[in-house]
């Protein structure tokens, strides 16, 4: 018999599919640095548990030195906060899970 070569890796389960979002996703419209407040030390345009009304600013976005308010697209409580203060984030990323 010939020896035994290394063993094949067994099949990885396929990856479970993310959970849908548990509500609605406000997503960058961006490349940028996310920022939860106008500037350091100011309150937080959202929290966790705030209602959001349609057009409310909920984030800056900083692009090429110019900061931008990013507005909810949906109305509802606040159910997450996807993004750390500082991050850099991309074009769809989510930012935000609204119920």
């Amino acid at each position: 018999a010939a020896p035994a070569g290394p063993a094949a890796p067994a099949a990885a389960p396929a990856p479970a599919a993310p959970a849908a979002p548990e509500g609605k996703v406000i997503k960058s419209p961006m490349v940028g640095t996310f920022y939860r407040a106008a500037s350091p030390g100011a309150k937080a345009f959202a929290e966790l548990g705030d209602h959001v009304k349609v057009g409310q600013p909920v984030c800056i976005i900083e692009a090429m030195k110019i900061m931008n308010e990013i507005e909810a697209d949906c109305e509802g409580k606040v159910l997450r906060i996807l993004c750390e203060n500082g991050q850099a984030v991309e074009f769809g990323q989510p930012l935000f899970i609204v119920e």
